[in-house]
């Protein structure tokens, strides 16, 4: 009996220990700076952002549409689904982020196919490859 008290008080502790670990570490911050490199307004509602750690392909849903090829943009540009970002110098605006791909190449063909451009369409976007 008095090994399954000791157990049990040892699994309430390591439990407490555990939660106060996770509620004082949090997620990190998923911000990141982006620029925008293609962008085909208004006839689309897709544009691409390189970060460091690749280019992310969102589709614009509410707030600032002054925004373009250029422009950067901060937050959370690698987290799934819908996010607020801040468009630097020009407001706030709401973007769903669909997918991210590693390179300049690989983001001109699903820039392309999203916003239904011919394939030989040549984009002049700011992009750094």
């Amino acid at each position: 009996m008095t090994k399954l008290l000791l157990a049990f008080g040892l699994w309430c502790l390591a439990f407490v220990i555990a939660l106060v670990g996770l509620i004082t570490t949090g997620p990190g911050n998923p911000n990141f700076t982006g620029t925008v490199v293609f962008d085909f307004k208004p006839f689309c509602q897709n544009f691409i952002v390189q970060t460091e750690k690749g280019f992310v392909v969102l589709e614009w849903e509410d707030g600032t549409l002054f925004f373009g090829e250029g422009d950067s943009l901060v937050g959370p540009l690698h987290t799934m689904g819908l996010q607020s970002l801040n468009v630097v110098g020009r407001g706030a605006m709401t973007a769903r982020f669909e997918t991210w791909v590693p390179d300049l190449a690989a983001a001109q063909q699903v820039f392309r196919e999203r916003c239904n451009l011919p394939p030989g369409t040549p984009l002049a976007g700011a992009a750094r490859n």
